[in-house]
């Protein structure tokens, strides 16, 4: 019964300490979330008796990603990610909606505080480049476009069944876009624009998958050392 009752407790605490994230882990991921900013887009005008004017107003979009992280040690991970925005719009004058979208290419770095067995709590920052588009309805098909920055900083708690896990992710993203340029002349030599995203607030969902073993430390079997002493007769 005693050794019944030690086996358990060694099982549990092997059990406790073995870790969803490692070094050495790769780990891939895809999902989908919204996002939610309070944008200003600030207008300079090099036109005479117009001055330069900034809208407050709100933006929101639906997103996809996916990416992979890989342990650089048992508590830190860095990675690349995949970001597409589809950004909600409403419809204008002519009765449609303008198409704005956005790609992000982001590199990740991540801290693990607690891994175990079947859940990974990771605290992380995106960061890297943005491009966005927009299309306009109007009857010059106008194009606005630009490319910034994104930054975002959020929590990630992963829950792992085996290999396979799902995850949910809170993040508190920003976006900037100093230069708007179109397509229109003459709109470009009247004003010039900008667009920036602060604070905004981020929900995701996904699933990741867990490549690659610990690595076990193997260590070398002592020889018995050969005696030197002659034998006693």
């Amino acid at each position: 019964m005693k050794k019944l009752f030690t086996l358990i407790i060694l099982a549990s605490v092997c059990k406790l300490n073995a870790q969803s994230f490692h070094k050495g882990a790769l780990v891939f991921d895809l999902g989908g979330g919204v996002e939610v900013y309070n944008t200003y887009v600030n207008a300079h005008y090099f036109v005479a008796n117009k001055h330069d004017t900034t809208q407050e107003g709100k933006g929101a979009n639906t997103h996809f990603t996916f990416g992979g992280e890989y342990g650089l040690h048992k508590n830190f991970g860095i990675g690349i990610r995949f970001k597409g925005n589809t950004w909600i719009q409403g419809k204008d004058t002519t009765g449609t909606a303008p198409s704005v979208k956005s790609n992000d290419i982001l590199v990740q770095l991540n801290y693990h505080p607690v891994s175990t067995n079947k859940f990974d709590l990771v605290l992380g920052a995106d960061v890297g480049y943005s491009k966005i588009d927009f299309y306009v309805n109007d009857k010059d098909k106008t194009h606005i476009w630009g490319s910034g920055s994104y930054i975002s900083m959020y929590v990630l708690p992963r829950l792992y069944i085996g290999r396979f896990g799902f995850n949910m992710k809170l993040g508190l993203p920003f976006a900037k876009y100093k230069t708007l340029d179109t397509n229109n002349d003459q709109f470009n030599k009247d004003q010039k624009l900008g667009l920036k995203g602060i604070p905004g607030f981020n929900l995701s969902f996904g699933i990741q998958f867990r490549f690659l073993n610990p690595k076990e430390k193997t260590k070398e079997k002592e020889k018995p050392k050969e005696s030197t002493e002659a034998p006693v007769k």
